[in-house]
């Protein structure tokens, strides 16, 4: 979805305060739909992604497995059913890409927390992750290498 912007919003029939008025009012607006959850939300998604952060460095999968989703995937086409995301991870030397978005600041995107912000755009091919809710709990719901790693 595109937007128009007007360079002169007098032209567009808006007097020129009204218009920067309602211009910064929708920005902030939709600043604040992109932006890490506030309060105990926050802080619980804040200490999951330490504990994960942890284990992701000593490769501690006794750690990570509680906090995945139950329908977590790691890659885009179909896993081999004895397939197992960390055998994957290691497999293409993943970890490090793992502990990275792990570090990178997450931003909401509809039901979601996603990293890193740059995957918002529809061009983004690097790898990615996600978090959602699972009852009261945040489980990483995805881990994605991106596509360069598949092709």
């Amino acid at each position: 979805m595109q937007t128009k912007f007007f360079k002169n919003l007098s032209v567009a029939g808006v007097p020129h305060r009204i218009g920067v008025a309602a211009v910064l009012f929708a920005g902030l607006l939709l600043a604040g739909c992109a932006s890490f959850p506030s309060g105990k939300d926050g802080k619980d998604l804040e200490a999951a992604r330490v504990r994960l952060m942890e284990a992701a460095i000593t490769r501690d999968q006794s750690v990570i497995q509680p906090l995945l989703a139950p329908d977590f995937t790691w890659r885009e086409d179909t896993a081999p059913l004895d397939e197992e995301p960390y055998d994957f991870w290691s497999r293409h030397k993943l970890w490090t890409d793992f502990g990275t978005l792990l570090k990178a600041a997450p931003v909401r995107r509809e039901s979601l927390i996603v990293a890193p912000k740059e995957c918002l755009r529809e061009t983004y091919k690097g790898p990615r992750l996600a978090w959602r809710k699972v009852g009261v709990e945040w489980k990483l719901a995805y881990f994605y290498p991106g596509t360069a790693l598949l092709d």
